[in-house]
């Protein structure tokens, strides 16, 4: 079937609005965010959740980071309030991820923490470029965690790693963040990958989408190929682009896809086959098989994918799909890096990062392709601050590669039956 003859009919789904506009939503809404389609049927065993607080339930507020600033809408999309994003229990220990302290280290000195109804002693603090981490001791698992200051309380339940991390252990997996990407697209990243790669879970948090449901999401997964994909509602503030006091742009105030990385690799990844880190909009390509193959071969566990740029065919104008993005631009300017790491190959101590992981953050991220990559589809998104325009350029040229790996995908067939 062409791509033509495939392309999607229904309204797009697409949403030009900012970046996830939410204020805080506690664990309990967030399972009835997950339940709202299909309420009768879906459980926690399906839609695991974060067990996440709020400062605003203590009176307090997160500042932005000393001797930063951030545009007029930090209040709107800096996260203010989140105290935690999750807490979950491996191994004698309770874990409880937060966005960066900035300005609240003295609420850890001075608070109590209890696992349900039992005070425990300071937690030990291990700090990271967008996110703070605090180990409890505790030698089995908790109900709730809960913390006291000033008279006020929050209490969130705790996960469990065992658990989340049995659906993925021994699997290929992906993991991204996305916020109403249209369902076709989901779809078809799915189809493209688990045909090409091997592809065989995925990991998706949601960042607040309004045009549709978690089991939509879920739905879509499976038509491209998934079996039982994970999906979580993770409808936390994304965060914002700040200035240091050189006027220098940062981008350690946009805490969530790094602290949401890290999540996945403790509490849902560890035992994973190999993980690939990408977005919607972007395809693997390896000339030799499956990147996740490729990344089980590697003396290290871990593959750095260089991506470029590619554009819609000659005549698409609307509805766009991975499928038509044939087309590249001599000389065009690379994108920066995404990868495949084996969690329990040797790096498996380190943090993950968007575009690299901790180990090798000094490194630059704009690689050029050579045995593998990514094909960055210019016209698959949902962000009005990258919008495609069809006359902005006339340079194009096919690219041979490109198209002979897209017209091997059959964009219509359900691997998962």
């Amino acid at each position: 079937m062409t791509r033509q003859g495939i392309r999607a009919t229904e309204p797009s789904a697409r949403n030009t609005g900012d970046l996830a506009i939410q204020a805080h939503v506690s664990w309990r809404q967030q399972f009835e965010i997950a339940s709202k389609f299909k309420a009768t049927t879906l459980t926690q065993e399906h839609y695991p959740i974060f067990a996440s607080s709020s400062l605003t339930e203590l009176g307090l507020r997160r500042e932005m980071k000393p001797g930063h600033v951030g545009p007029d809408y930090t209040e709107h999309v800096y996260d203010y309030d989140t105290f935690w994003y999750d807490a979950f229990w491996d191994r004698g220990n309770l874990v409880v991820f937060c966005p960066k302290l900035f300005g609240l280290y003295h609420l850890i000195r001075e608070g109590q923490f209890y696992l349900d109804e039992d005070k425990v002693g300071k937690p030990r603090l291990k700090s990271h470029e967008f996110y703070d981490v605090l180990f409890i001791r505790a030698s089995k698992k908790p109900q709730t965690l809960r913390f006291e200051w000033g008279g006020s309380s929050v209490e969130s339940p705790v996960n469990s790693v065992q658990q989340d991390s049995a659906p993925h252990t021994g699997k290929n997996v992906a993991v991204t963040l996305s916020r109403d990407n249209d369902l076709t697209w989901i779809e078809d990243f799915a189809r493209y990958h688990c045909q090409m790669h091997g592809l065989e879970k995925m990991l998706f948090f949601d960042n607040a989408s309004t045009q549709y449901g978690l089991d939509d999401i879920r739905e879509a997964l499976r038509r491209g190929g998934i079996h039982n994909p994970t999906v979580l509602s993770a409808p936390f503030r994304y965060g914002v682009v700040s200035q240091d006091r050189k006027g220098k742009t940062r981008f350690n105030t946009m805490f969530l896809q790094t602290s949401l990385l890290n999540i996945a690799r403790l509490r849902f990844l560890s035992g994973a086959r190999a993980v690939l880190q990408c977005d919607i909009d972007e395809l693997v390509w390896c000339k030799s098989g499956s990147i996740f193959d490729l990344t089980q071969k590697r003396p290290t566990g871990f593959v750095r994918l260089g991506v470029e740029w590619r554009y819609p065919a000659a005549g698409c104008t609307e509805n766009f799909r991975h499928s038509d993005h044939i087309r590249k631009i001599a000389d065009d300017k690379l994108c920066r890096a995404k990868y495949c790491i084996a969690p329990s190959g040797p790096l498996w101590f380190t943090s993950w990062h968007v575009h690299t992981i901790g180990l090798l953050k000094s490194r630059g991220s704009l690689i050029t392709p050579k045995s593998n990559g990514i094909w960055h589809c210019k016209a698959i998104t949902s962000s009005a601050w990258r919008s495609y325009d069809t006359n902005a350029r006339s340079n194009y040229d096919i690219a041979p590669e490109t198209q002979a790996a897209l017209d091997h995908v059959n964009w219509s067939k359900n691997p998962a039956g």
